[in-house]
């Protein structure tokens, strides 16, 4: 399938909107799958077809001082992987005081 003879047009103008924060057609998050949708295009067709405009959005974003939605995501994300690795050093900590208090008895 050939993509529309807009659709780079489509894209400028739906970044645009989001950038602007008056989305039409998306939540106006700024992450890719909501300039797709704001774009009226398949998301694959910034991350396949069109990657300088998916490229160029994220510069915009990150130009004006905000960090991309999926990047926020991802961080948080990271945060909650890296909390059990503290908890458990915790309670490593915890056992290896507890076995050399036991094996000093």
């Amino acid at each position: 399938m050939s993509p529309a003879p807009d659709e780079r047009d489509r894209i400028r103008a739906a970044m645009d909107r989001i950038l602007q924060g008056t989305a039409q057609h998306s939540n106006g998050a700024l992450t890719i799958v909501a300039l797709a949708q704001e774009a009226g295009v398949p998301r694959n067709a910034l991350t396949q077809r069109h990657l300088d405009l998916k490229n160029d959005f994220y510069a915009e974003v990150r130009a004006r001082g905000q960090t991309p939605h999926s990047e926020i995501r991802l961080r948080r994300q990271i945060v909650k992987l890296k909390e059990p690795s503290a908890k458990d050093a915790t309670e490593l900590a915890q056992l290896r005081t507890d076995s050399s208090t036991s094996s000093a008895l």
